[in-house]
């Protein structure tokens, strides 16, 4: 049985596939009253980390863009309640990703991005707002 949130992930690198898209699914839904520019902002930000990553930046790099990320997302929420379980949500894949094991960080990373992603989609799709 596949998740529908993060609860209880330490390490994003655990999360399968059906995972990602059962959590992207829920989440999505849960995030349609935000508007879809504050979403694509956020996930602006995650393409820079993204890209990062295949320049090859050293882990400790992309781990503190993550982690910065952090004071951006709770300011959003600050200027706008909508946003705060988008923040807490974030906040929690963020420790995911931080959490990983040496072994298994790109994985989380990876995951990351593939659920930051996923998100955007279905937000898209339950039809977020303009």
């Amino acid at each position: 049985m596949a998740r529908k949130d993060l609860s209880g992930v330490n390490d994003l690198s655990k999360l399968s596939a059906a995972d990602i898209n059962e959590i992207s699914s829920v989440q999505g839904e849960n995030f349609s009253r935000i508007k879809t520019n504050q979403i694509r902002n956020v996930f602006s930000t995650v393409n820079k980390i993204r890209a990062m990553q295949k320049k090859k930046s050293a882990y400790e790099n992309l781990e503190r863009e993550l982690i910065l990320m952090k004071p951006k997302l709770a300011y959003a929420a600050g200027r706008n309640r909508d946003v705060r379980p988008f923040k807490d949500f974030l906040a929690s894949a963020i420790d995911g990703v931080v959490g990983a094991g040496e072994s298994c960080k790109t994985e989380a990373l990876n995951n990351f991005f593939a659920l930051i992603e996923s998100v955007v989609a279905y937000h898209k799709f339950y039809g977020g707002k303009e």
